[in-house]
């Protein structure tokens, strides 16, 4: 009895006074931000919980936002950037609970972004799961401008955010990890989410074809919120080389056969379209120029007393979904994942390399088959 009483003893006071002055002693950052300025030099800016016991009022007031700050630095590089933070922050930085990771389009579009993934995925115990964010403009504005409007807790805000975001299909999932291992030598380019701030001054001049053919930062719409993720950051094996809009990236999502319902209109009668499935991917390396396919079977569902043309949806969704690979063969963005198909033909490393796949997929024709069922809803 003696030992028990000892061994629970032993445990309330390890997981009490112990684990209670760990977290005293450090700074749980949610969100990491990165901006290049234009002299070359490198800011890096984390946001991480508030003292609910410091000061409400002071010169430090614009950096506490709803029970959260933000502290900055800024080197020569991104390392520097990090070795000033870290001393001149008054508790040790704790990257395990990072949500999202902000940068800015200038230091995203140099040559070395990948590496500035590698050195971001190095930091000491660096939640690798979390969201890569490419943002228009500053991203030290958009992590300061980012605040939970439903519930205080910012980390389960960002989260749910991003889920909801994807899983409408208006956004990519991509995290640190995959977006890391897929440019580091992957057979399908990367999307990142696009990130932007948006001063509404668009709320009332929305896409004349399209509403959701828009970008973050531009949207048609009006908010408490600013910040807006939308569309997605393309990348061409080394960096970010473009941006693709909302509707573009739910068609990217309708070709994986995973999007939530991507709503069209045809003469007039509005539609929600479902994949049955993931699209069927191939490649043709043996013709001059190589041909790209995609054949994808849908669902359309309509209201009930209208009627729509089953021809008609199935031609708008192969004419959009023809422009969607046009431009990312503009861009040099595999971001379908026609190098997963190509790389089978071939036995060896060597083999691939030497075929030069970037420039036989930029010069490739593109043919895309789609078939609609039609249901009324």
């Amino acid at each position: 009895m003696k030992r028990l009483m000892s061994f629970l003893l032993i445990f309330c006071c390890f997981f009490s006074g112990c684990a209670g002055r760990n977290v005293e002693e450090e700074l749980l950052v949610i969100v990491l931000a990165i901006d290049r300025l234009e002299q070359g030099n490198v800011t890096v800016a984390v946001k991480v919980p508030a003292n609910a016991s410091a000061p409400g009022n002071g010169a430090g007031d614009s950096q506490n936002q709803a029970g959260y700050i933000q502290l900055e630095a800024t080197g020569h590089s991104f390392t520097d950037a990090v070795s000033m933070l870290n001393a001149t922050t008054p508790r040790r930085l704790n990257f395990s609970q990072v949500r999202e990771v902000v940068i800015g389009d200038e230091a995203a579009r140099q040559r070395d972004f990948t590496q500035l993934l590698t050195q971001i995925d190095a930091l000491p115990r660096f939640r690798c799961s979390a969201a890569v964010i490419i943002c228009r403009g500053s991203a030290l504005q958009f992590a300061e401008n980012q605040k939970p409007i439903v519930g205080m807790r910012l980390s389960r805000y960002a989260e749910n955010t991003l889920a909801n975001y994807a899983g409408k299909g208006f956004t990519p999932d991509t995290d640190l990890c995959a977006g890391r291992r897929d440019l580091d030598g992957g057979f399908r380019d990367p999307l990142f989410i696009l990130g932007g701030i948006n001063d509404f001054s668009s709320a009332d001049e929305p896409n004349a074809g399209n509403s959701l053919a828009s970008e973050a930062g531009n949207l048609p719409r009006k908010s408490i919120e600013a910040v807006e993720m939308f569309g997605a950051a393309a990348t061409d094996g080394i960096s970010v080389c473009g941006y693709l809009t909302g509707y573009e990236m739910a068609l990217m999502h309708l070709i994986e056969g995973h999007v939530e319902a991507l709503a069209v209109r045809v003469d007039g009668v509005p539609l929600h379209v479902t994949a049955s499935g993931p699209a069927t991917l191939s490649v043709d390396v043996s013709a001059s120029p190589a041909i790209l396919r995609v054949g994808l079977h849908c669902e359309a569902k309509y209201p009930q007393g209208s009627r729509a043309d089953k021809t008609a949806v199935q031609t708008l969704l192969e004419r959009d979904i023809l422009a969607l690979v046009a431009r990312l063969q503009a861009l040099r963005c595999d971001g379908v994942g026609f190098g997963q198909i190509a790389v089978r033909r071939f036995l060896t490393v060597q083999a691939w390399e030497a075929f030069g796949w970037r420039d036989v997929y930029a010069a490739a024709q593109a043919q895309v088959c789609v078939t609609v069922q039609l249901r009324g809803s």
